[in-house]
């Protein structure tokens, strides 16, 4: 009978305190979220009290009742959690977009335009897939038709740096150039991110492959060769961040990449910098139903050079978007 006040004591810990804490240094906290602003967390633990720490000191914390705010949820579906070992508990996430391309013209245009992005991710890994699909007509003349695809993997070393490997496939149904295959590995820095907020940069160095249709031309320019590769180097960015007018909700968002060509399989075409980006603002109708407006800008800077006859292979496309998507 002298045990029966311990295991009484060890009974109510075990029913009062089941929110957690994991600190970077390792440390586990058990208790009662109390309290969750954007500096700290604080946390009534069972034997001292209530405790306040400084966010930057938390790798990731779980709240067990499903009422309390989850602030540093990311969304999405929690898959394989554990929580003796938090590193293998992953969670999915998504979100899917349809375009209306905007014009200012009087032509008949028939436009369709879909993106998606996947992603699964634990503390350590994170494997992400995004899709995209373009068909557009003018006059009842297709303009363009093709499709994206990008998966890419990261390995965290710590909360902020992680190693990026990546693939970026376009096939293009009706240019000569039909399919492009980037191949690219390098670091990144994660400034913070969680449900509402992202920013990341990416640095990566690695190959560009550029597959051509049968061409004469092209087969004097290259060498008789059909496919060609450019050693690139490439600066990405990642940002999200809400923010409110009104009283309502809105996400400013931006995306994109600038791409350096460090050598040139040709003298005669060379290609200089491609910048692709992507700024634009959602309006939540609910947690998982959005409107979108974004402005998105490609640019290729190059050259064709061949004596008395060369000239510029300057190129820009601007597009802008309205969608209605999803998330989950």
């Amino acid at each position: 009978m002298k045990y029966q006040p311990l295991v009484l004591l060890f009974a109510c810990h075990s029913l009062w305190a089941k929110d957690i804490l994991w600190m970077n240094n390792g440390d586990r906290l058990t208790g009662s979220i109390e309290e969750v602003t954007e500096q700290s967390v604080r946390i009534a633990l069972p034997y001292s009290g209530v405790v306040t720490v400084q966010r930057e000191a938390i790798k990731r914390w779980r709240i067990d009742k499903q009422d309390k705010p989850k602030v540093m949820a990311k969304g999405g579906l929690k898959l394989f959690e554990n929580d003796k070992d938090e590193r293998n508990a992953w969670l999915w996430s998504g979100n899917g977009d349809f375009n209306i391309k905007i014009r200012d013209s009087n032509k008949k245009t028939n436009n369709v335009n879909v993106k998606g992005t996947t992603e699964v991710a634990n503390l350590d890994w994170r494997y992400s897939l995004s899709g995209e699909y373009n068909y557009e007509t003018t006059n009842r003349v297709t303009d363009s038709h093709d499709y994206k695809l990008n998966p890419t993997l990261d390995y965290f070393l710590d909360q902020h740096w992680f190693i990026r490997s990546s693939l970026n496939a376009e096939y293009d149904m009706l240019d000569d150039n039909y399919l492009k295959l980037d191949f690219g590995s390098g670091p990144g820095y994660r400034f913070w991110n969680d449900k509402k907020r992202r920013l990341e940069l990416i640095a990566q160095g690695g190959m560009q492959r550029a597959y051509y249709r049968n061409n004469e031309q092209l087969s004097i320019l290259y060498s008789n060769s059909q496919t060609i590769s450019y050693p690139i180097g490439e600066l990405s960015w990642d940002y999200r961040q809400p923010l409110s007018f009104w009283l309502q909700p809105f996400e400013l968002f931006s995306k994109g990449s600038y791409t350096k060509y460090l050598a040139q399989p040709s003298p005669y075409i060379i290609l200089q910098q491609d910048i692709s980006g992507t700024i634009g603002l959602r309006y939540y109708f609910s947690d998982h139903l959005r409107l979108s407006w974004s402005s998105e800008m490609e640019r290729l800077d190059g050259e064709f050079n061949l004596g008395p006859l060369s000239q510029s292979l300057n190129q820009t496309d601007y597009k802008h978007l309205l969608s209605l998507g999803a998330s989950f």
